[in-house]
C-alpha cells in the first residue's frame, strides 16, 4: 500500500499494522488463511512496545465490528445477486454463504485492527522508544 497513507488509520487497519508506530505487525503470521494462527497476536509490538493484548476480553468489541462488516458484505452480495437472478433463494444462499465463509479470516483480522485503532493513536516518534 502506498506510503502516503502512513500515519492514517486506514493504513494501520488494512495492513494490520500496529496503530501507534504503523510498523509492527498486529498478527504473528501475515497470511490470514493459515487458520491455525488466525488469531495469534504478539503480546507487544516489536517496534514500539505497545501492549497489543490490553486486557482480558479487550477484543470482544471487535465482534460487533465484525458483525457490521458481515452485514455490509451481505447487503452487497444480495444486491449483486438480485441484479442477475432476481428473488431466487438458492443463488442468494450459495453466494452469500460462500463469500462470508471465504472472507471470514480477513473480516476477523480487520475487525480487530479497527477495534484497537479506536483506542490508540498514531505517534511517529513511538518507534524511537
Amino acid at each position: 500500500m502506498a506510503s502516503f497513507l502512513k500515519g492514517k488509520k486506514i493504513y494501520s487497519i488494512l495492513l494490520c499494522k500496529c496503530p501507534r508506530c504503523h510498523e509492527g505487525n498486529l498478527f504473528v503470521v501475515k497470511n490470514p488463511y493459515k487458520l491455525k494462527t488466525l488469531d495469534k497476536m504478539p503480546t507487544r509490538c516489536p517496534v514500539c512496545n505497545l501492549d497489543l493484548v490490553r486486557e482480558t476480553g479487550f477484543y470482544y468489541g471487535a465482534m460487533m465490528i465484525s458483525h457490521a462488516l458481515t452485514t455490509i458484505i451481505a447487503v452487497i452480495v444480495h444486491f449483486s445477486v438480485f441484479h442477475f437472478w432476481g428473488w431466487e433463494i438458492a443463488p442468494h444462499l450459495i453466494f452469500l454463504i460462500t463469500i462470508i465463509i471465504g472472507l471470514f479470516p480477513v473480516n476477523f483480522r480487520i475487525a480487530r485492527a479497527i477495534w484497537i485503532n479506536m483506542f490508540v493513536s498514531y505517534n511517529p516518534k513511538a518507534n524511537k522508544i
